[in-house]
């Protein structure tokens, strides 16, 4: 369980297997922005949608492994509680906002969608014209953002670690500050 000073086994998992996963992403959505088909892209963008469909599953686990943990977690230091809170939210709706975006527009699609080798659903005989537009519009744009945002979360990881000397990273890595 989390407590005042850190997170537990569990958030932890959750926290840096996403990283590790977003990472991956983001890697692969530039590699498909820039350098389209190439090889290193196809072995990077190959793994997209089955990491997204992981990503969410993982946001909905976390999401609810939080609210279970709410009160016992540390609190966000200094003035900037709420900002750093509203920040967290958003990561949250995005983390599960972007790949739902996905999944609609591949359900709207001809193809069928699988996912970690598993299928999902057939493609439509037709394409649903508003299910694929929303998909072309937002998914990539509200990606973007995300990744600004998980930026924005590591810089300032940083900046009270090391500018203001709040061990804050701690609590993620081993899970208590004091240490």
């Amino acid at each position: 369980m989390d407590h005042a000073y850190g997170y537990g086994l569990v958030s932890r998992f959750f926290h840096w297997a996403m990283a590790l996963l977003l990472v991956w992403q983001a890697t692969s959505a530039a590699l498909h922005y820039f350098f389209d088909d190439t090889p290193v892209t196809d072995f990077f963008f190959g793994y997209h949608f089955s990491n997204g469909v992981l990503i969410l599953i993982l946001a909905v686990l976390r999401g609810i492994w939080g609210l279970l943990n709410l009160s016992r977690r540390p609190s966000h230091a200094g003035g900037l509680q709420r900002a750093a809170a509203l920040g967290h939210v958003a990561m949250y709706v995005l983390l599960i906002a972007v790949p739902v975006v996905a999944v609609i527009r591949a359900y709207g699609g001809t193809r069928p969608f699988s996912a970690l080798g598993v299928q999902i659903f057939d493609g439509m005989e037709t394409k649903i014209e508003w299910m694929s537009n929303l998909g072309n519009q937002w998914h990539g744009f509200l990606g973007w953002i995300l990744f600004a945002l998980i930026a924005g979360h590591i810089a300032m990881a940083f900046v009270h670690t090391h500018g203001l000397k709040q061990p804050l990273i701690a609590r993620m890595t081993k899970g208590d500050e004091r240490l």
